[in-house]
């Protein structure tokens, strides 16, 4: 297990990779040595074989190593097509195309080549170069055994000789045996000790030692034992034999240009025979060269495929990678490859219309944004929404003026759920409850049956009155809504209206009802003395223009609403005022002021003051027992005034009507209280607006600007 993490770790190490071949055939090598070693095999051979399984091995490495080169890059190439990786197939293709076209050529030289080695070696190891090297190798031997069968005979003559046992004539036989037989040396030992020796002058003798004791012992074995002894000059063949207690020893000298003739000739013949049996081991290793060699041709050309097909297939890659992350919004990506050939100026081209989409989209994006804050900022409402009904766009003043929350028109606009959990992705699902009005106008406005329609709906409890007009957009595949809120005009021209009337009701009225008072007081004075009905009816009749008069004045005061004075001034000094004005009018019921000190206005004083009295008025009418707030907040642009009573409460369907001039829900009240505070606030070109109050009563707004 740790040898194959350890191989998992360093499997991409350029060094373990190139030490693991080298140490499997140093180890090979070693173990081969050692085998040939014990065949007692002469230097030369056992290094001609050494050398010779090293070449094998190198080559059986570089075939497994150019073979695992190959499969693995059409496994790799395999793999990638089956992935669909983009320039798979036209990199196989060019592969193939460069195998394919360099295999035919290679696969017919490896053949050849092949051949005409098998058959250079066989000639090398035809039989007239057997037989010369035979021939010369049993010459030698024969030279070489001659040699000593011819000092065995010397030495076997001295041995028989009876003159040999005599020290005092042995001379005489050694000087006979060496002339008669033409040896070098003659002589004789006793125990391993020369007695006598007799050696030709020329011969040199002083080059050679004494044989040894285990010569001497396989003499008295074997009856006869031959030394060869290769000297400076040359070599010395000694034959001994045995007679009695001593040995006698003959001898033949080989010059050394003989001797080297003779030995050469025995080597090469050894070598010869030892080359001609690795014959078919020299074959296969040279032809796993020639295929180490071919697949070295192959993988140079699946490489150059590769390589040639790479630097096409990246930047195609790169630019379909590139077009795929454009297609999906990024523009602006480019693609950093360069190339100086058509693909070059491809990937150029897709950089350059990179570019130009990016400014062109930055240059949408601040239209957009310029149009946006435009919708935003307009005072009219605007709604995009295609022909089925589902909503494109919404600006704030349209969401205002419907009174629908920011998180539904984003809701819709997504097409998510709301917090409620129902999912409102069209108008029609919008426009529901108090704003059907709006999806009936939208209706006919969009089926061509008008070109403008004005409705009037009740949104957040107050009525509004809106104009609404749509339009193609301008691709055809939707409409724009425009919503403009008439409310102020409406209400403007219906004050306009009434104050007209107010003023000719006063103007007419006025007049005849000074006489008709005075007449009735003569008649109750003249005749109303015994007569109780005279006298009541009378009294009623004075009362009852008393009241029209007071109602007349109310008439010409709501009618000449004095000048608006505006002048810097403290807000909550005027509340003050007014609040503790209707503070104590009953018993239970009580009034508040929260308000900052440093609220400062440009108002009328006079008339803020009498708006906000004439509310308190109300609230303290409306209101059995509690506490009525009179509060004044900031907020962007504005300031808010409140009067929030816990009274019985207006209803929904009087709110509309409430500012009107003559509408009162009182049985007395003339019905201009509220209108002239309408109208004060509308002065100061603020707006007033009615809420109910939680848990009960109501609640009033006035917004001022600031």
């Amino acid at each position: 297990m740790r040898v194959g993490a350890l191989v998992l770790r360093y499997r991409k190490d350029p060094r373990f990779i190139i030490s693991v071949p080298l140490v499997i055939l140093a180890v090979t090598s070693l173990v081969y040595y050692l085998i040939e070693q014990a065949k007692e095999l002469s230097p030369e051979a056992l290094n001609n074989q050494l050398l010779l399984f090293v070449l094998a091995n190198i080559n059986l490495l570089l075939i497994v190593g150019i073979l695992f080169v190959l499969l693995r890059g059409i496994v790799k190439l395999v793999l990638e097509r089956q992935r669909g990786l983009i320039g798979s197939r036209f990199r196989t293709k060019l592969v193939l195309t460069y195998i394919a076209t360099s295999l035919f050529p290679v696969v017919i030289l490896f053949l050849v080549a092949t051949d005409l080695l098998r058959v250079s070696i066989d000639r090398w190891f035809t039989t007239p170069v057997a037989v010369i090297l035979r021939n010369s190798e049993r010459i030698a031997q024969m030279a070489q055994d001659q040699a000593a069968d011819t000092a065995a005979g010397a030495a076997r003559e001295i041995a028989s000789s009876t003159d040999a046992r005599d020290a005092a004539k042995i001379d005489p036989v050694l000087a006979h045996v060496r002339q008669f037989h033409n040896v070098d040396l003659v002589s004789v030992y006793r125990g391993g000790i020369l007695i006598k020796a007799q050696a030709d002058p020329r011969a040199p003798i002083h080059e050679v030692a004494d044989p040894s004791s285990r010569f001497f012992e396989e003499v008295a074995r074997k009856g006869r034992a031959v030394k060869i002894d290769i000297v400076l000059s040359g070599k010395w063949i000694r034959t001994g034999i045995p007679f009695g207690d001593q040995v006698a020893i003959a001898g033949v000298f080989i010059p050394s240009t003989m001797s080297r003739m003779i030995d050469e000739s025995i080597i090469a013949h050894q070598n010869f025979q030892q080359l001609s049996s690795a014959r078919q081991r020299l074959k296969a290793s040279q032809t796993m060269l020639f295929l180490a060699v071919t697949l070295a041709i192959l993988f140079g050309t699946l490489w150059t495929s590769i390589y040639a097909s790479r630097r096409i297939t990246i930047p195609i890659k790169a630019l379909a990678e590139a077009t795929a992350r454009l297609a999906e919004g990024e523009v602006g990506h480019r693609v950093e490859l360069e190339a100086t050939d058509e693909v070059g100026r491809l990937i150029d081209s897709f950089n350059d219309m990179s570019g130009q989409l990016a400014q062109q989209r930055r240059q949408l994006t601040e239209t957009n944004r310029f149009m946006a804050t435009v919708l935003e900022s307009v005072g009219t409402g605007i709604i995009a929404f295609s022909d089925d009904l589902h909503l494109l766009s919404i600006n704030r003043a349209a969401l205002q003026m419907l009174h629908l929350d920011p998180f539904v028109g984003a809701a819709a606009l997504s097409g998510t759920a709301t917090a409620e959990g129902s999912g409102r992705h069209t108008l029609r699902e919008i426009l529901r409850g108090d704003l059907e009005p709006v999806a009936l106008a939208l209706n006919e406005l969009t089926s061509r049956r008008a070109r403008s329609r004005e409705v009037a709906l009740i949104v957040g409890g107050e009525l509004r009155y809106l104009e609404l007009s749509a339009a193609r957009l301008g691709s055809g595949a939707g409409w724009v809504l425009a919503m403009e809120d008439s409310t102020q005009l409406v209400q403007a021209q219906k004050l306009a209206a009434w104050n007209e009337a107010a003023r000719r009701i006063a103007h007419e009225i006025k007049n005849p009802l000074t006489p008709i008072q005075l007449s009735a007081e003569r008649i109750a004075k003249k005749f109303g003395e015994g007569e109780p009905a005279i006298l009541e009816g009378c009294q009623t009749i004075v009362s009852e223009v008393s009241q029209l008069k007071r109602m007349v004045d109310e008439f010409s005061r709501f009618a000449r609403m004095p000048a608006v004075h505006l002048r810097h001034a403290q807000l909550a000094e005027i509340l003050q005022q007014a609040a503790s004005l209707y503070r104590d009018l009953k018993p239970n019921v009580t009034i508040g002021v929260d308000v900052a000190t440093d609220i400062e206005l440009l108002m009328d004083p006079e008339q803020i003051r009498r708006a906000v009295g004439n509310l308190l008025k109300n609230a303290v009418e409306a209101t059995e027992s509690g506490e009525i707030r009179v509060s004044a907040r900031r907020a962007p642009h504005r300031v808010v005034i409140e009067v929030a009573d816990p009274g019985r409460g207006v209803p929904d369907s009087d709110k509309e009507k409430l500012f009107l001039p003559y509408f009162s829900t009182k049985a007395r009240g003339t019905g201009l209280g509220l209108a002239i505070v309408h109208r004060i606030v509308r002065d100061h070109d603020g707006q007033i607006h009615v809420h109910d109050n939680h848990p009960r009563g109501t609640r009033f707004e006035i917004e001022l600007p600031a």
